[in-house]
């Protein structure tokens, strides 16, 4: 990758293997330039662009400085994502792992134009109310970030 996306190249290599354990893994990063439109069209775009399914304005915005516990807080949505299998029934990475992905993946992008997204309805805490699947998987969480210069989407999907 280029200079630009150095930091969201580490941080795939660095949490694939581990992700990998419970879930497929896609992820894919390209350069961006001064981003028109709003987060949800960004994000259905970018998405559309790597083969998944549009799903308009249901992207749901997430906060990158809200604390895990606060709505629509996107380390909160990251360990809902992540704690546990996409079935919720065994343990993954464990709440402290994924916040630290949350953070890796964050971090990735300039906090004064970062925006970020997800597929899910998420509440209080980052808990998951249901969600629009851009895939055909049976379980997933998208998550779409971008700032002025770069944007990546990270998809982990698990079938029953």
């Amino acid at each position: 990758m280029s200079g630009k996306l150095a930091r969201l190249d580490a941080f795939i290599a660095n949490w694939r293997a581990r992700l990998e354990r419970q879930a497929e893994v896609h992820f894919a990063a390209r350069s961006l330039e001064s981003p028109v439109g709003t987060p949800a069209h960004i994000a259905d775009d970018f998405a559309h662009e790597n083969g998944f399914k549009r799903i308009g304005f249901d992207w749901e915005l997430l906060d990158a400085e809200a604390l895990p516990s606060e709505d629509r807080s996107a380390i909160g949505a990251f360990r809902d994502a992540l704690s546990r299998d996409l079935a919720m029934r065994t343990g993954w990475l464990g709440d402290d792992q994924a916040r630290e992905c949350a953070r890796e993946f964050l971090d990735a992008f300039d906090p004064a134009t970062r925006m970020v997204v997800t597929n899910h309805i998420v509440r209080s805490g980052g808990e998951s109310e249901g969600w629009f699947p851009i895939s055909d998987a049976t379980f997933e969480w998208a998550f779409v970030a971008y700032d002025e210069r770069k944007i990546a989407l990270l998809i982990v999907t698990a079938e029953d």
